[in-house]
């Protein structure tokens, strides 16, 4: 009878699925969280790259109104949680932005929040 149980095949798709099954899942998440990150980094890195922009083509801009340009760049993210730092000088014009990013699957994997910045600075002629 010992013998009939080890050479019986039922089953084994079953359980071959249950030990993948949570490795995939993980894999899955984790390709997907980090395509997040990458694109919130490039939301930030384009907003800060327009702002300067915006501050060079503009030279009696604010502080406000780069940092105004800047948020009006932060498609998807919200602007509140967004730090813009304006540094705007003779010489340079320095726009700095800073993101504290919270993962999706916080709960189900062992993630933490990033801190994401991006910094562009453009020469005054």
């Amino acid at each position: 009878m010992l013998r009939r149980l080890f050479q019986d095949r039922r089953g084994a798709t079953a359980v071959e699925f249950a030990l993948v099954l949570p490795v995939f899942l993980v894999l899955l998440l984790g390709t997907m969280e980090l395509g997040r990150v990458m694109w919130a980094h490039s939301t930030l890195q384009f907003a800060a790259e327009e702002a300067s922009r915006y501050a060079i083509a503009h030279s009696s801009a604010s502080n406000a109104e780069i940092t105004a340009k800047a948020q009006a760049h932060l498609v998807g993210l919200n602007s509140g949680e967004v730090t813009v730092n304006v540094t705007n000088n003779a010489a340079t014009v320095t726009v700095q932005l800073t993101h504290n990013f919270q993962f999706a699957t916080a709960g189900l994997l062992p993630y933490g929040n990033m801190a994401l910045s991006a910094t562009s600075r453009f020469p005054r002629n």
